[in-house]
């Protein structure tokens, strides 16, 4: 098995729950969060936790699945639906591990622009109640 598949089935099991400390023991220190709305990289372990918390309480994880996956040795292409009040949700998250199956990048992107607006929404409200 390589040291993505070990880490999707990690992920597989944990993304859905809201576990600060599975997270905590995923992310490593010096992580790369890019977020589709936001221009730059967000630095670092504790603002990576606070998006991917965010994003928890944003997407209908009822209705959240996975719908392909693609994995390379250290790197996850997982593309992803939900839906949100009546809009569909289509994104994809890029995730790069390292050998200690951290994880060291972070890409989120999301399309319909609809789509795009209605998580910005969401997140900004989820990120205010995490605050």
């Amino acid at each position: 098995m390589t040291p993505a598949e070990n880490f999707l089935e990690q992920w597989m099991n944990n993304f859905t729950k809201h576990n600060e400390e599975f997270l905590d023991s995923i992310l490593d220190d010096h992580v790369n969060f890019h977020s589709p709305v936001l221009f730059k990289p967000l630095p670092g372990k504790d603002l990576t936790k606070l998006y991917l918390m965010a994003a928890s309480d944003t997407f209908s994880l009822g209705q959240f699945k996975y719908i392909r996956k693609i994995l390379d040795e250290d790197q996850l292409c997982l593309e992803f639906e939900t839906m949100i009040d009546d809009v569909v949700i289509n994104g994809v998250d890029l995730i790069t591990i390292s050998k200690e199956s951290k994880i060291i990048d972070f890409k989120v992107m999301i399309r319909t622009t609809k789509g795009l607006q209605k998580v910005q929404e969401r997140m900004i409200l989820a990120l205010e109640n995490l605050s």
